[in-house]
């Protein structure tokens, strides 16, 4: 997987957000909201993985200006 920039972090963030509004709003049929659950789920996966891969071996941020 290619490496996350800090805004796509941040969008990312902004669009699960939304998607989560969506699917609390009760608006939705079961399938739609399970459309969107398994969408957030898909997102939450990609910031995890960017969580994981941000420091190097060493503790050093990676994604951080020197």
């Amino acid at each position: 997987m290619a490496t996350l920039t800090l805004p796509e972090v941040f969008d990312l963030r902004l669009k699960i957000q939304k998607l989560e509004g969506k699917v609390n709003s009760g608006e939705l049929s079961l399938f739609e909201r399970c459309d969107l659950e398994d969408e957030i789920l898909e997102l939450k996966e990609k910031l995890g993985e960017f969580d994981r891969m941000k420091f190097s071996d060493e503790g050093e941020c990676l994604n951080c200006s020197a």
